[in-house]
């Protein structure tokens, strides 16, 4: 009985932190910052949606600040040892990514959607792009999805089976505007994707499994967003 209630009250926190990030934050940000947000000014705009970013990651750090902040102790005080465990498992995530997603890509014949909004994004709105995707996104995606759920499950394998499908799945909804049987089906393919990007959600909850430490999986996920962004700008500049 224990256990179930374990499994339930983990659950019911790991969805707070989920519906905060992903939909009651956004929706009063959105409220409050409404004319800068649609702003025509380039500035004025990407300033605006950085700071809905930067009031998400502080509200959900404040919720969660406890427990990080001692986490964050730890490491400082011994990073070596978390680094180590967290970028090993970092290039085991990205070699299964790699590997599937040339797979993936040559029989879809394309990117994933995710991946192409990741790039238009990057490319038309910079200056808070940059660092949404270098630092608040990977911050809060190891918050909701790694540390969240963390509080659900004791075993291992279910832990990280559970945050790599969650994970990957959430990086492929891009794709579908509205949820309907038709449009599903329409992007079934899509679903494919859900193998690369559910490998580096995998992984990272390995790291943070066997640590118990965030800075384990946060840090090595910044590292790869930073490393998609300058792959993304170079072959950009080229015109690939």
């Amino acid at each position: 009985m224990k256990k179930y209630l374990y499994f339930i009250k983990g659950m019911l926190y790991a969805f707070l932190l989920f519906i905060l990030y992903f939909f009651i934050l956004p929706s009063i940000c959105a409220t409050i910052l409404d004319k800068p947000l649609h702003s025509s000014n380039f500035w004025i705009n990407n300033l605006a949606y950085l700071c809905v970013y930067l009031l998400i990651f502080l509200v959900l750090l404040f919720i969660v600040h406890k427990d990080i902040f001692k986490q964050f102790k730890d490491f400082i005080h011994d990073p070596k040892k978390y680094l180590n465990k967290g970028f090993s498992y970092w290039v085991y995530g990205i070699i299964v990514m790699l590997i599937s997603n040339l797979i993936i890509t040559s029989l879809v014949g394309s990117i994933s959607v995710n991946e192409q909004t990741t790039r238009e994004t990057l490319l038309q709105s910079p200056l808070y792009a940059i660092p949404t995707i270098v630092f608040f996104g990977p911050f809060l995606e190891e918050i909701v999805f790694r540390y969240g759920l963390r509080k659900a499950f004791k075993k291992e394998i279910f832990y990280a089976l559970t945050s790599a499908i969650i994970f990957g799945g959430l990086h492929i909804l891009t794709a579908i505007d509205t949820f309907t049987l038709t449009n599903i089906f329409a992007h079934i393919k899509e679903f494919l994707f859900i193998i690369p990007y559910g490998s580096l959600g995998y992984y990272f909850a390995k790291a943070y499994y066997e640590t118990e430490n965030i800075f384990s999986s946060v840090i090595p996920h910044m590292l790869h967003n930073t490393l998609s962004v300058i792959l993304i700008l170079i072959t950009s500049f080229l015109g690939f």
